[in-house]
């Protein structure tokens, strides 16, 4: 069943029983001409979730998926700074909604929940006019302990009582002026945003790569949002695709990841 709901002005909804994903929805929609700049796809559930990295993701109902299409000028390496904003939103939201709980954002788009994970998101182009956030929240049920390389947390467990359509409402809120803000400024107002809002900015962090593992000091992001990695000696590095793990963090940086 297809239904439209109403969401905060300018996002438009299109809410599914079941879908295999809603990001290959909002993708079908793009291509298909049917798309508008801020609409979301959401389903009551995936049958087909997945994260970064193509890792299966967990889908049951009454967490939250949902796909948001953006329109783009064609300059995918700033459209991509999308994801930070997506995340600034998240944690702004989050922190309305669970004020008894400490939100951080960890790069490059996650959010922790007092140090566990809550939610993941994929990023998709379609072509250069389109931009795909896709956004699963761990709303009632998070991955039971073992299923994970990072510790995990409902919103349930801490303490928030409503259901996935009062998250997705917030976390609308939240990002259309976020959205507004990029397209007119840029960048650094986002990235500022989210350094404001970051765990570990200055400690040390570990960063596994493909083909090796990192450790050094969280310095912050560059201007186009990649992490700036301090090892002493050796200088700043600029990481642009990694996983990173804190040291008290319980997770598992030398195991092959799960979910996104």
């Amino acid at each position: 069943m297809r239904t439209r709901c109403d969401l905060p002005t300018p996002f438009s909804l299109i809410r599914l029983d079941s879908v295999g994903s809603t990001n290959d929805e909002a993708r079908r929609l793009a291509l298909s001409g049917a798309a508008a700049d801020l609409l979301v796809v959401s389903a009551i559930e995936q049958t087909q979730g997945r994260g970064r990295r193509a890792r299966p993701w967990m889908s049951p109902p009454g967490n939250l998926h949902c796909s948001t299409l953006i329109r783009i000028d064609g300059d995918l390496g700033a459209a991509a700074q999308l994801g930070f904003a997506a995340t600034v939103a998240l944690v702004d939201a989050f922190r309305a909604l669970v004020p008894d709980a400490a939100f951080t954002c960890k790069w490059p788009n996650d959010v922790l929940a007092d140090g566990r994970k809550c939610c993941g998101m994929l990023l998709e182009p379609v072509g250069r006019e389109w931009l795909i956030v896709g956004i699963g929240v761990d709303v009632v049920a998070a991955p039971p302990p073992g299923e994970l390389v990072y510790p995990a947390a409902s919103l349930a467990e801490l303490g928030f009582a409503g259901d996935d359509q009062d998250v997705l409402s917030a976390f609308c809120e939240a990002f259309g002026p976020l959205v507004r803000e990029w397209r007119r400024d840029g960048f650094a107002p986002i990235r500022e945003a989210w350094l404001h809002r970051a765990r570990g900015l200055g400690e040390p962090i570990v960063v596994r790569l493909e083909a090796e593992t990192l450790t050094g000091l969280f310095a912050g992001l560059d201007g186009e949002g990649a992490l700036l990695l301090d090892q002493a000696a050796q200088g700043l590095r600029r990481i642009l695709a990694g996983d990173v793990y804190y040291p008290d963090s319980g997770g598992r940086p030398n195991t092959p990841a799960a979910l996104g």
